[in-house]
């Protein structure tokens, strides 16, 4: 198979001080609320420089992934599952199952009344 040769950007594609988009500022805007439940010393050693540029938003999202990957991993405990009784469920009752279908079952068949046909009903369309 030959290989698909995808051309490289621009050079104009990277502007170091070209405003940020509206994503990138979504993205700083996300990460600035992770940075203030970081402990203060933490903190310290992320940039505290004023985001305007793309250049700006790449610095500070650089260092705040590094720091967020670095960091150990957290284990979520699952909560505790709740016993039936507390769900309020009804007790689930052995072995009635079946004697309640077998006694339901009569035997015999019941006829049931024809349906009455409507004259002003469609005809039936056939294939």
């Amino acid at each position: 198979m030959e290989p698909i040769l995808v051309p490289g950007p621009p050079k104009e594609a990277f502007n170091k001080n070209r405003r940020m988009s509206d994503l990138i500022k979504a993205q700083i805007m996300h990460f600035k609320h992770v940075e203030e439940k970081l402990p203060p010393d933490t903190r310290r050693i992320l940039p505290q420089h004023p985001i305007v540029s793309e250049d700006d938003a790449a610095r500070y999202i650089a260092s705040m992934t590094k720091l967020l990957l670095s960091r150990p991993q957290l284990t979520v405990v699952p909560s505790p599952k709740k016993t039936s009784k507390e769900k309020g469920a009804l007790p689930i009752r052995k072995d009635t199952g079946l004697a309640i279908a077998a006694a339901a079952d009569t035997g015999g068949t019941t006829k049931r009344p024809a349906a009455k046909k409507n004259s002003l009903s469609k005809p039936k369309r056939t294939k």
